[in-house]
């Protein structure tokens, strides 16, 4: 980020210079440009990534400029670099590839001089996109992308949160099935028999499409993100033989947590759909009449973000009920 001040403070001596014209990060509003107070943080009514959307900014400000105030160019070198960087940092072309975990057509290399090449995993015809991914083998969740880049993936996505409650009873008895079977603790997985290593510690949910889900998935499925194509006669296959395998009490305790937490919540998934047509109608009058709201719209981004993962969370009771897991006498 230093480098990138730097580079834009030199103006057209840099030879980054028309690069940095071309840049048009700073015309996007991330999270992390949210007002703090405003309604777009009341919008997102607690869901992930609630409390953590500001967590660049406020890194930023304690390391880097000790708890100082960050001017213009600390804004637009940071934002740059959150929603443009490769691993490597700033990589002119590669960062004009769109992201698209389902539909990825090539793949990353970096040598031992820190250079990328980009590598097509298949023919691209001329015009057709180039797509990236920018959460690789599952390490980061459609929260974070939202949270980072400001845009609500396509299928499939990779939904988390984390139980309260739940952690809060199996630290009061250590004999509660959370605890023995550990969701989220890989090394009780295997002791447990069971053939698979769950991707994170959190509740998690891989939505495919409207209607396939996986439920707690495991490392190898999530992998899959960013990193290959799959069809959908494979996915059906492979999540099948995934809850086959997956303890019911598990999925029961992940239904049971998902109805919980859309319970929970102060707007329903129809009444959200019906806000975002009708804040979307106001949001166009506003700008016909060019008084367009910032705040209005970083607003509408955040409802269609929560109302994506309220149907990811319901989509979780469907696949219980109709799906087979493996049987066991425990309930979390």
């Amino acid at each position: 980020i230093g480098e990138i001040i730097s580079e834009l403070e030199a103006g057209i001596e840099s030879k980054w210079h028309t690069y940095f014209e071309f840049d048009d990060s700073s015309g996007h509003n991330i999270p992390s440009q949210w007002d703090r107070s405003g309604r777009a943080m009341d919008e997102l009514q607690g869901l992930p990534p609630s409390g953590e959307t500001h967590r660049h900014i406020n890194w930023y400000q304690d390391a880097c400029k000790e708890g100082k105030e960050m001017s213009d160019l600390d804004w637009k070198a940071l934002i740059m670099f959150l929603t443009r960087a490769a691993d490597i940092g700033l990589v002119p072309m590669y960062d004009l590839m769109n992201h698209h975990n389902g539909r990825i057509n090539t793949r990353l290399e970096v040598d031992g001089e820190r250079a990328l090449s980009v590598i097509a995993l298949t023919d691209i015809p001329a015009g057709e996109p180039i797509f990236n991914t920018y959460a690789r083998g599952g390490t980061e969740s459609s929260v974070d992308a939202f949270n980072t880049y400001g845009f609500i993936e396509d299928y499939p996505q990779l939904w988390e949160w984390t139980d309260e409650g739940l952690m809060q009873l199996s630290r009061k008895n250590e004999n509660h099935a959370y605890g023995r079977y550990g969701m989220g603790n890989s090394d009780a997985y295997r002791e447990d028999g069971l053939r698979f290593v769950p991707n994170t510690e959190h509740h998690e949910v891989l939505v495919i499409s409207p209607t396939l889900a996986a439920l707690l998935p495991t490392k190898a499925l999530v992998y899959t993100l960013g990193n290959a194509r799959r069809p959908m006669a494979d996915w059906e296959k492979l999540i099948a033989a995934h809850h086959s395998n997956l303890r019911i009490s598990h999925a029961n305790a992940l239904a049971d947590s998902a109805e919980r937490t859309l319970a929970g919540l102060p707007t329903t998934i129809e009444e959200d759909e019906l806000l975002v047509r009708e804040e979307k109608s106001r949001l166009k009058k506003a700008a016909n009449l060019s008084t367009v709201d910032v705040d209005d719209a970083d607003a509408i981004r955040a409802i269609e973000y929560r109302l994506a993962f309220k149907k990811a969370l319901r989509l979780i009771t469907k696949v219980v009920e109709r799906e087979t897991f493996l049987n066991d006498s425990d309930e979390l």
